[in-house]
């Protein structure tokens, strides 16, 4: 565990002390006094999507991205219901 004043640069820090507790006023516990450590999986959706075609196929060919990391989901169910999809344009293609 460590101070994170330590590693990142102060403007950052400076942005997570102001943005934080606003976060926690939408999110209830969210800045919990006795939490360890905010990372960048407790993110509420993904900054990027990768794009996909209706054979959920990106460019790269065989390639399906899927989920909250490809874009397409903003939570676990979401997230769950959109793989399963993508494995169902994955056995056509098989």
């Amino acid at each position: 565990m460590t101070d994170l004043r330590q590693c990142l640069p102060p403007f950052v820090c400076q942005a997570l002390l102001e943005a934080l507790p606003l976060l926690g006023r939408k999110l209830q516990g969210y800045d919990a006094p006795d939490a360890v450590m905010t990372a960048v999986e407790s993110r509420s959706s993904s900054p990027v999507r990768i794009p996909r075609d209706e054979t959920y196929q990106s460019a790269v060919r065989g390639l399906f991205p899927c989920g909250e990391g490809a874009g397409y989901a903003g939570g676990i169910l979401s997230a769950a219901s959109d793989g399963m999809r993508a494995a169902e344009h994955l056995i056509e293609q098989l």
